[in-house]
């Protein structure tokens, strides 16, 4: 098992001039060897300057940063609990998550300042530290400060190699509503999610890779599994053309593009002239993909593709290899473009039925997904009711129904809650949106089920029409009944310019229900 905690000394060991993570927007950028000397001083200023105790809790309020990923790596070397906070949080979700953690320092990035300043006298927080990405800031006196006084504050890191089942990071979980879980993870759970996405990934003695995922979720593991194996992270928040501009200018050689985002950049490059050579592996995962968009993904990138499902509570759980997706592409199983993928490598992977009693592989009946594995957190932050709900006999239960077949791919078919049942069919609102999403004008959807007197519940469909698209309602009906039969069709078509989201970064079905949310512009 990888040691978190000895992660940046590994590193800078096998390469300490080569840049290892790397901001192209501010122009700035961070060495293994810088990495490792910081990462060590801001440890020992952790547990000396500032006391926090063996396994405190220490908080950020922060985009992407490198000040963040520091701080990751910081956290593992001292023995102490890091909370990510979702910086899309209100001020009155913030003041929640902190009075929950009990931080004895929150880490600010300059952007939160305003945030920080309204909810200071709220909270009992003993030190606040900004920092200001590109610039001087409190965070780097306190590194100089340190760096003065390592020698005598060497004494209160903890043995490096004691550490791998010391709590070390507590991840917001996805929700529609108030504050989210959060799920803590140990360095050895942590360090298996970095283990299985390694074996997934396979990283190459060139490879670059680009963060475009937010540190405040679970996907931390993939730019810590480039930096274990001497390759740099590209530090990005997501802005489509932006994201293609980095890849080029810096070469990247993979990502991960959560939901929304494959579909932008296959619509951005469609539009551009980037240069995308450099791209080995374009990884996606978190919502269902339509097939188009992954063929036109494969195509524009010229590259391999691998999707990835998994959970907070657990990380990558299986894998749909490049492999896979070649046999798809090439029409040997064209609906594995529709599957999860098998198993990751330290997973195990079973679907019960209502009484617990495993399924067929039979590619029809459906059951929960369960996972078990060295991955899985320890717990949620003060929630031990929640713990134990998700819990059994070993197992996390995900909620995820799905089915699988004799090679053991997994198809998700939805979150068991989400079904829709109109005058007695089951419809399965996930289906509906990969149909959906590859009609060529239809950039975004969300399918869900509304409340109606006659049938129980109707279908309901909320677009985002693609630039320049003018599809009509009835072009959104007449497309789902054409390909998946009268019943499923959409009874309501509703268009907007932005889906809303949760501050987690999740679509916001909740909302879209209510239809609370502004339509689209004429």
């Amino acid at each position: 098992m990888i040691n978190l905690a000895e992660l940046a000394q590994r590193a800078a060991g096998l390469n300490p001039q080569a840049p290892a993570l790397i901001d192209p927007v501010l122009g700035v950028s961070t060495s293994f060897g810088a990495l490792h000397t910081r990462t060590e001083r801001l440890a020992a200023a952790l547990r000396g300057t500032y006391r926090t105790a063996f396994g405190g809790r220490v908080a950020v309020l922060s985009r992407n940063s490198i000040e963040l990923l520091e701080l990751y790596l910081a956290a593992a070397r001292g023995g102490m609990l890091l909370f990510p906070l979702n910086w899309r949080f209100s001020p009155s979700q913030v003041i929640e998550a902190l009075v929950d953690a009990e931080p004895s320092v929150v880490f600010y990035e300059h952007e939160f300042k305003a945030v920080v300043r309204e909810i200071q006298e709220k909270v009992d927080v003993a030190h606040w530290v900004e920092f200001w990405p590109g610039q001087d800031s409190e965070y780097e006196e306190l590194l100089r400060q340190s760096d003065r006084s390592f020698e005598s504050q060497r004494a209160f890191l903890p043995d490096s190699t004691t550490l791998s089942q010391q709590p070390f990071l507590a991840i917001s979980t996805g929700g529609t509503t108030g504050i989210s879980k959060s799920a803590v993870h140990s360095q050895s759970s942590y360090g298996a999610c970095m283990l299985d996405y390694l074996a997934a990934a396979r990283i190459a003695e060139n490879d670059v890779y680009m963060l475009l995922g937010q540190l405040f979720h679970v996907g931390g593991y993939m730019p810590l599994a480039y930096l274990a194996m001497g390759r740099p992270a590209v530090i990005m928040d997501f802005e489509a053309d932006g994201v293609l501009d980095a890849i080029e200018a810096e070469r990247v050689t993979g990502f991960f593009a959560i939901a929304t985002m494959l579909p932008r950049l296959v619509n951005a490059l469609k539009l551009t002239q980037h240069d995308m050579r450099s791209v080995r592996l374009v990884e996606y995962g978190g919502a269902p993909m339509g097939e188009e968009v992954i063929r036109e993904a494969a195509n524009l990138f010229e590259a391999d593709l691998m999707q990835a499902w998994g959970m907070s509570e657990f990380g990558p759980g299986t894998y749909l290899s490049p492999e896979a997706h070649r046999r798809a592409l090439r029409g040997d199983r064209p609906e594995l473009l529709r599957s999860c993928g098998q198993a990751a490598l330290f997973s195990h992977i079973a679907l019960f039925d209502e009484d617990g009693v495993l399924i067929p592989r039979d590619s029809s009946t459906m059951g929960e997904i369960c996972h078990k594995g060295p991955n899985h957190m320890i717990s949620y932050w003060n929630k031990p009711n929640e713990t134990a709900e998700v819990q059994r006999d070993g197992w996390i239960l995900t909620g995820d129904g799905g089915t699988w077949d004799e090679e053991g791919y997994i198809f998700i078919v939805d979150r068991i809650k989400s079904m829709i049942i109109s005058g007695g069919e089951n419809i399965f609102p996930s289906e509906i949106e990969r149909m959906l999403g590859n009609h060529p004008d239809i950039a975004e959807v969300v399918v869900l089920g509304v409340p109606d007197p006659e049938w129980g519940e109707v279908v309901k469909a909320v677009v985002v029409r693609s630039p320049g698209a003018a599809i009509a309602e009835a072009d959104v009906t007449r497309y789902v009944e054409e390909h998946l039969g009268s019943f499923k069709k959409p009874r309501i078509v509703e268009f907007l310019d932005v889906l809303p989201t949760t501050p987690t970064g999740k679509i916001n079905r909740k909302a879209l229900g209510q239809g609370s949310i502004v339509p689209a512009s004429p």
